[in-house]
């Protein structure tokens, strides 16, 4: 319900110009990063590692010194640590990319030049010479269009309230392009090859700076231009105290939620292959897809959650923001057991059931856990530094991929029930932190939750 106090032209419900089209840029850059994703793992292990591993250029230098660091490497081991680097770079380039947009002044040209760049790594990935150099110049450019693209959305509204009801919207678009990239550029992979799905991550990325320029031209039309480069101040809480106990806390039981998580993309695609039959009445689902599932999974628990603690707190059951991360852990956890006993009680040919639960799972955890990690983190973090502490926590796609690609290694070399157990464990002691910032001195009895929810 839109408040009586607010402007006039935010109650009217239209959104200001150039909104929509850098809705859509990040429905396709979304589109592509996840369609990519969805076929990475297996790209690198089926065609890019299997054979002449001496003309992909950069994989002698990278085999010897992952060899250095951890010792000699399957196929799949590594797989996972280019994997998990890749992402990892990433979500490092993310902070650098809007330091980037910072020091140009302007972030639409960091959102420019990150498409650019995404463009420029697809393309260099059609051989598999420049394979390695061009996905890692694709992660670059897509964590400098991250770093940009959302603050120059937020940047367009000057009401706090027209602010959140915005970045819902674009929050619809950037999960719907999770779900589209997976299908379209899975299924372009499964029956025609990577090059394929390279290909259409490549248009999605063009089509996307082809909507960042339309929202540049719309917001100069309106002599409204400036509105890219600087967001409007937001009030701070009431009372506000730093609490850095529950800070560290906080990051750490989310940093541990998202690396149990993160395998979603890697190991989990390689145990489903070996170890499950995706076949529904007859039809084979593409193992891409799973993460498209994912998405849509992830997607449409938001407001079931939404709705289930509302419903909890009309009847005294409110779940504080401690709660949440505790069960979002625990969530997390249940689903890694989930593919630990498929392990360990039918190895084979498992039915379908076995991914759907561990994705419904998981993605139940990462719906409980960012909200209210954020929450806590834009409410608890020192006044003048809020900013500094936001970006440690989008840091945990950089730490949780890291340890993704570290973890993927020890794959082969383990029982696979124990593989699972291990990210079992590690969900756990998130949840297990959580509950020691309930035992914080001088922890506020709960902190209304504002954050909305994306797995990205």
């Amino acid at each position: 319900m839109v408040r009586a106090d607010e402007p006039a032209k935010v109650r009217t419900g239209r959104a200001p110009p150039g909104f929509l089209p850098l809705a859509i840029t990040e429905f396709w850059e979304r589109f592509a990063l996840a369609g990519v994703k969805s076929f990475l793992i297996l790209t690198l292990i089926d065609d890019v590692l299997a054979t002449d591993r001496g003309s992909v250029l950069g994989l002698s230098g990278i085999g010897r010194l992952l060899g250095g660091w951890f010792g000699p490497l399957t196929t799949a081991g590594l797989a996972s640590q280019i994997y998990g680097i890749t992402n990892a770079l990433l979500y490092l380039a993310v902070p650098l990319g809007g330091l980037f947009g910072d020091y140009l002044g302007k972030r639409q040209y960091g959102v420019h030049l990150g498409a650019l760049t995404m463009i420029a790594g697809l393309t260099a990935m059609f051989t598999r010479t420049l394979f390695l150099p061009g996905l890692m110049v694709f992660a670059l450019g897509a964590g400098t269009l991250k770093g940009n693209l959302s603050v120059v959305v937020g940047a367009l509204f000057t009401d706090d309230g027209a602010r959140r009801r915005g970045f819902a919207v674009y929050l619809g678009f950037l999960n719907a392009g999770v779900i589209c990239g997976p299908l379209v550029c899975g299924a372009l992979t499964v029956f025609g090859g990577w090059r394929w799905g390279i290909a259409a991550a490549a248009v999605a990325v063009a089509a996307g700076l082809a909507c960042a320029l339309t929202a540049t031209r719309l917001r100069a039309a309106t002599g409204d231009s400036a509105g890219f480069t600087s967001l409007a101040r937001t009030r701070s809480p009431t009372g506000h105290r730093a609490n850095l106990p529950l800070l560290l806390l906080m990051l750490l039981s989310v940093f541990l939620a998202f690396g149990a998580y993160e395998q979603v993309g890697n190991m989990f695609l390689v145990w489903t292959r070996d170890q499950v039959d995706l076949r529904i009445a007859g039809w084979q689902i593409p193992l891409p897809w799973l993460l498209s599932i994912d998405g849509l999974f992830t997607l449409a628990l938001i407001p079931l959650v939404q709705v289930a603690l509302r419903a909890l707190a009309r009847r005294g059951l409110a779940i504080d923001d401690i709660g949440q991360m505790t069960l979002g852990c625990g969530s997390c956890a249940l689903g890694n057991l989930v593919l630990a006993f498929g392990a360990w009680v039918q190895p084979g040919a498992l039915p379908s059931i076995y991914p759907l639960a561990y994705l419904l799972c998981v993605d139940l955890a990462i719906v409980l856990v960012w909200p209210a990690g954020l929450s806590v983190v834009t409410r608890s973090a020192p006044a003048r530094l809020v900013g500094f502490w936001v970006g440690l926590f989008y840091l945990h796609g950089f730490f949780a991929n890291l340890w993704v690609g570290f973890s993927g290694a020890w794959y082969e070399a383990m029982p696979h029930a124990d593989f699972w157990l291990m990210h079992a464990a590690i969900a756990a002691a998130g949840a297990a932190v959580a509950l020691l910032a309930r035992a914080l001195p001088g922890r506020p009895a709960r902190l209304r939750q504002e954050a909305i929810t994306t797995s990205a």
